[in-house]
């Protein structure tokens, strides 16, 4: 019988500490008016030592997120090889505004309410979680268009939180401090694995890991689990390290009118594979499966 592997918990502080601590407090309350409960309490309560409007919009937005979970209709990733996050953190963005048009095309359009600014308009919107085998702490995103066009990223990591638009991606680039390091790789997780499912559908499988260990993972009524591509991965020639092995490499949206039918897909160019100088393009024909599980 195989091992059964834990997979990192999405949105761990909020179940655990939030929703933890108050249901038992208020253990007569549903989860729908804990929710309420808290999110009054942020709204209304003093700024703690430290705090600010901004960080405290970082734990409302968290608490969005969870509340989605609650109902079951977060969508949840699992990746069943640990070396795909990391891939997708390295993974550069040169065609970020092709991968932001695809999103806006194939997103799905929510009212969004802005708390401190007391207004609610329409987005595309993008949610999910990640599951990484044997790590404590998961990823929650969510990714909102704006107004003026930009693409704004909230997501939360254990403890941590943060935000960003696409308007600071190329500054980003050229800092080296942990902070912007962090948000930066977080950037590029979000979308590259929104990419990634698009550019490899082979590789994404409806349900959780077989090998999952239960008690790892609450409520989650939408997963899918994604394994590493044979296209993207390079197995090094020593006899003792069988680890696999990235380089450069990015996700691109095909938009000129050359590539007729395939126009609007997304490829993935591998500009440089381990022990070797090939280049590599991929591609897929089926897009509607990505739009199908944000959707549904």
């Amino acid at each position: 019988m195989a091992r059964k592997i834990h997979y990192s918990q999405p949105l761990k502080y909020f179940w655990k500490h939030l929703y933890g601590t108050q249901k038992k407090l208020t253990p007569e309350l549903t989860d729908e008016q804990i929710f309420y409960s808290l999110k009054t309490n942020l709204l209304k309560g003093p700024f703690g030592v430290d705090e600010t409007q901004e960080t405290r919009g970082l734990i409302i937005s968290g608490l969005e997120l969870w509340r989605e979970d609650s109902k079951g209709e977060l969508l949840h990733i699992f990746f069943l090889d640990k070396p795909l996050r990391d891939f997708l953190e390295e993974t550069r963005l040169p065609d970020l505004e092709g991968i932001k048009k695809f999103l806006y095309e194939n997103g799905e359009i929510r009212d969004i309410f802005r708390y401190y600014s007391n207004t609610q308009t329409e987005h595309f919107i993008y949610k999910f979680a990640l599951h990484v085998p044997n790590e404590a702490d998961g990823y929650a995103f969510s990714l909102v268009s704006e107004e003026d066009g930009s693409l704004e990223l909230y997501f939360s990591h254990g403890q941590n939180g943060g935000r960003m638009t696409d308007k600071y991606y190329t500054d980003l680039n050229k800092k080296d401090d942990n902070v912007s390091l962090v948000i930066l790789k977080m950037f590029r997780l979000a979308l590259n694995t929104i990419a990634y499912m698009n550019c490899f559908p082979d590789c994404v499988a409806d349900g959780v890991p077989k090998d999952l260990f239960e008690k790892s993972v609450g409520k989650t009524d939408r997963s899918i689990s994604f394994q590493l591509s044979e296209k993207i991965k390079g197995i090094q020639d020593s006899p003792t390290s069988k680890i696999p092995h990235f380089r450069k490499g990015h996700f691109r949206v095909l938009q000129s009118d050359y590539f007729a039918n395939k126009k609007g897909q997304i490829i993935f160019v591998a500009e440089a594979m381990v022990k070797g100088k090939a280049k590599t393009v991929s591609m897929t024909s089926n897009t509607e499966q990505f739009v199908n599980n944000i959707k549904n």
